[in-house]
């Protein structure tokens, strides 16, 4: 896997936004600054995860792309005492549509809200309806990691969370 440093992922365009070297989004890591670090296959594929890290405001972002460039998962952490959680996993279906990255609007979205105490929050929106419910007592063990060292993002890019 090839990965590229920059303050931010255009979807639009699906380039990155003011590119860094790796010297300075090292840098940005352990200041807790925002940078965006994206994964591509090879040196002719197109990107497939992105992770936006924030640390200093306690956030980290890892989005799944789909062939098109456009957002399929995205699973949003919050650092408490120290650990990452994961308080938010969102999927996005376009059914038959090829649209790119930002151009393609989702026919079909899940959310998941999880809370450390086990309750979790799912809503789902089907064109222009939604629908909510919400479940307590869910063991969430498997949304905790550790906050990644710079460059070693394999634990929070899992895709499966079962």
């Amino acid at each position: 896997m090839i990965w590229t440093y920059c303050e931010q992922w255009n979807n639009l365009t699906e380039t990155p936004m003011n590119p860094l070297t790796p010297e300075q989004a090292r840098t940005r890591h352990a200041s807790g600054h925002l940078y965006t670090t994206v994964a591509f296959p090879d040196e002719h594929s197109a990107a497939t995860v992105r992770v936006e890290m924030r640390l200093e405001t306690g956030y980290t972002s890892v989005v799944f792309m789909d062939e098109y460039g456009r957002d399929s998962l995205d699973y949003t952490f919050t650092v408490i005492n120290g650990s990452l959680f994961l308080e938010t996993a969102t999927s996005y279906e376009y059914g038959d549509s090829e649209e790119r990255g930002g151009y393609a609007d989702a026919e079909h979205v899940e959310s998941y809200e999880f809370t450390i105490d086990g309750i979790i929050r799912r809503t789902v929106e089907v064109d222009d309806e939604e629908s909510k419910e919400s479940r307590r007592g869910i063991d969430v063990a498997s949304n905790w990691e550790s906050v990644p060292e710079f460059g070693a993002y394999d634990a929070v890019i899992r895709r499966d969370r079962a």
